[in-house]
Parts: structure tokens; C-alpha cells; sequence
């Protein structure tokens, strides 16, 4: 691992429960996220519906606890500070070797699930402007991620540009847009060109689909473990970068750099060889788009302008030649109870254990640092 200290591509904020009510229209102020005290614990509320808990309660937890042991219920007092205070945030994980670290909400994932899109753009909106001035105070080690709603692409280049401005350094779009706006429409022309001219990196992040947009956390999906939510993870993702691959999105825009966020690394292999079979063994249908280079396939595409974050995916470091170890970025997801602090070094030992260091350093540093442009030397002090 790279002796500069690592860079985690995706990592958390536990937001306050202030956050909207302190900062939202006093219009949209009522259903805006809100924070209820039940018995047992806090909840957030969105527009009325019972959103989730507190998560930053138990980080790291699961390496000294059984998992019948974990919860995910809990009150905001319970949340460790470093989660919610930017200079305690970048000072706990100096200590756990992460110098720098792209910030992603925690409940605010759950944003892409408002329905009513003008409320959802709005609660985005605001919380652009919290994570800013988070980032602001430690600017060398916090990179902030915007929250984009695209369900009208003009309005979505407006909050880009916007969040661009307030130093922001990449934006979330839904990882499933709304089921008659998929990502292959040229309704999205101008988004992805404002994304190339800001130089705005897009993520699509696990469960920030809009397609069935609820917030209601008593669906079955969330209060119940499926096998669904182990064999679904990956599809959405799948479903719209193969739509933007195969549409000639990438052909079209070559700097556009669109990442898969949390939804870990192994499918990619057979998504790859499966998207170029499809364009090469299969019958050609309707206006299927052939790319101007009779060479190009598929896969290209994704190597040269994809980005893949992951965690702690042992089986993708045997197949990251097919992958390509460019594309290839750890994230700590910093304070979740899925996180690999405060055990960075342990994890990454174990799962880069014997990879050539230039490309170890590349998926634990390098690529995360040059896509959201932290400096080439920042390190933990001495």
C-alpha cells in the first residue's frame, strides 16, 4: 500500500438532524427530512414517511461483535462525532491511514426515493450546500460529492454548475432514473456535456434508484433480508451504464467519467463479456448504435471512462486485469457498520496481499486522487 496514506473513493457524513429544517424553503420546510424521536430511537421522516435510523453508531463493530449483535436502530447522540464534524472527521481517520476521503450523504442516499420531484431537488439542493461547507473546513483531505436530480436534465446542469462552484468535485445521479428516462435518451445530452466542461466525475451509488421511487422504510425490501437484496445490488447499475455504453454515450462524450459506487466489483468481468458478445455475435435491432471505430467494443468504454469503487471484494483482485486495475478505486464507506475502519490497513493487507505495488497503490490511492483532485502530496503529518 502506498506510503502517502490512503484515499477513500467512498466514505460518509452522518447528517444532523437539522440539516433541512435549518436550511430548507419554509414552503417545502414541513416535508423536508425531519428527525422524529420514537421509543426505539430516532427516525428520519421524508414528506411523512418513515425514512431510517441513525447509521455511525457502531463503525467497526463488526470486526469485535457477532452480527446478531449489531443493530439498526439508534439515536443521533449515539453517532460518533467524527461523523458529523469535519476536522474530528479527517483526525479519526488519519489515524486509520485514510488521508483524504470522497464524501457521500448517509441519508441523504435516500433523497433519489422523494417522489415529488420538485422536493426532492430541493432537499438535494440544501444538502449541496451543507456538504460544501463541510469540505470548506478541511479542503485538502474532504472532497464533497453533489446530490443530482436529473428528472429534467436542464434543471440538473443548473445544480451542477452551482455545485461546481461551491468547490464541490463530482455529482450522484440516480442509478435508476424514472422508468421513461432512461439513460440512453438524448434528453441527457446537455448533462453529460456540463459533466465533461466542469469536470464533474458522476456516481451512481447503491439504492439511489428513482424508478420506484418511496422513502417508506416499512417496505419489505427494508425491514425484511431477501435474497433480492444480494442478487439485485449490481443490476440497476448494470441496466444504466450498459444503456449509456451501448447508446454511444462515451463514444460521444470521451472525458465523461461515470462511476459505480458500493455495488463492489465481481460481476463487472461478465458484464464486460457479455455486453461484447451481445454487440458482436448478436442480431443488430431497430437503430441499434454502432460505434464509428469498427475496433471498439463495448468493454473499451468501460475501461477508459468508468470508475468502480469497492470495499473489501477479494474475488475482483483475481479478475482486476479484466476489470482493469485503472478503474479500480477502495473506499472505506467511513462510518457505516459496513466499514473497514478502524481496520483499514488489516483489510487491504488481506485483500491486496501480493499484488505488484504500483497497482496497489493505484486502487487505494492514485486513482481516487486524480480523478477528484486531491494533491499529489498530501500525506498524514509526520
Amino acid at each position: 500500500m502506498s506510503a502517502l496514506g490512503l484515499i477513500s473513493s467512498d466514505s460518509h457524513i452522518v447528517e444532523p438532524p437539522d440539516l433541512w429544517t435549518a436550511r430548507m424553503d419554509r414552503r417545502l420546510r414541513e416535508r423536508a427530512p425531519r428527525v422524529v424521536r420514537e421509543a426505539d430511537g430516532d427516525w428520519w421522516y421524508i414528506d411523512g414517511k418513515r425514512s431510517m435510523s441513525f447509521l455511525g453508531v457502531q463503525t467497526g463493530d463488526r470486526f469485535v461483535k457477532d452480527a446478531t449483535e449489531l443493530i439498526i436502530v439508534a439515536r443521533f447522540e449515539h453517532v460518533r462525532p467524527a461523523a458529523h464534524d469535519p476536522h474530528a472527521f479527517v483526525a479519526e481517520n488519519l489515524r486509520d491511514g485514510v488521508v483524504g476521503s470522497v464524501l457521500y450523504p448517509s441519508e441523504g442516499l435516500l433523497a433519489y426515493g422523494i417522489p415529488d420531484s420538485e422536493l426532492c431537488s430541493a432537499v438535494m439542493a440544501a444538502y449541496n450546500d451543507f456538504i460544501a461547507e463541510f469540505c470548506a473546513a478541511e479542503p485538502r483531505n474532504l472532497k464533497g460529492i453533489a446530490l443530482i436530480n436529473v428528472d429534467d436534465p436542464q434543471l440538473a446542469v443548473r445544480e451542477l454548475e452551482r455545485c461546481r462552484k461551491l468547490g464541490l468535485v463530482g455529482a450522484m445521479i440516480s442509478v435508476l432514473p424514472v422508468a421513461d428516462r432512461s439513460y440512453d435518451l438524448p434528453l441527457y445530452e446537455p448533462l453529460w456535456s456540463a459533466a465533461v466542461d466542469l469536470g464533474m466525475p458522476l456516481a451512481m451509488h447503491v439504492a439511489t434508484g428513482r424508478a420506484a421511487a418511496s422513502v417508506d422504510a416499512r417496505q419489505q425490501g427494508v425491514t425484511r433480508v431477501s435474497p433480492s437484496a444480494f442478487y439485485l445490488q449490481d443490476h440497476f447499475v448494470r441496466k444504466s451504464l450498459g444503456e449509456m455504453i451501448f447508446s454511444g454515450v462515451f463514444e460521444r462524450h470521451p472525458e465523461l467519467r461515470v462511476g459505480s459506487v458500493e455495488h463492489e466489483v465481481a460481476w463487472i468481468p461478465f458484464f464486460l463479456a457479455q455486453m461484447d458478445y451481445t454487440y458482436t455475435d448478436r442480431p443488430v435491432r431497430g437503430d441499434w448504435h454502432r460505434f464509428a471505430d469498427p475496433e471498439r467494443l463495448p468493454s473499451h468504454f468501460f475501461r477508459s471512462q468508468c470508475f468502480v469503487s469497492f470495499q473489501e471484494d477479494t474475488l475482483a483482485m483475481r479478475m482486476r486485469d479484466v476489470v482493469g486495475v485503472e478503474t479500480l478505486m477502495w473506499g472505506s464507506d467511513y462510518p457505516h457498520t459496513e466499514s473497514t475502519f478502524p481496520g483499514a490497513g488489516e483489510v487491504l493487507g488481506e485483500i491486496l496481499g501480493g499484488l505488484p505495488d504500483g497497482e496497489g497503490d493505484a486502487i487505494v490511492r492514485e486513482n481516487a486522487r486524480a480523478l477528484f483532485g486531491f494533491d499529489a502530496d498530501l500525506r498524514a503529518p509526520a
